[in-house]
């Protein structure tokens, strides 16, 4: 997140590295989805 929120990484940065860098941050964003579920049915 660090790195796609500076704008001067995101604008240097060749865009599959950008990519590769969202795509990370989405599959984190779904794990932790998929943990608050998990952790809900749990309570």
């Amino acid at each position: 997140m660090k790195k796609l929120s500076n704008e001067r990484f995101v604008n240097n940065a060749p865009a599959k590295v950008v990519e590769m860098e969202k795509k990370k941050q989405a599959d984190a964003e779904a794990k932790i989805k998929v943990i608050e579920e998990q952790l809900k049915a749990l309570k």
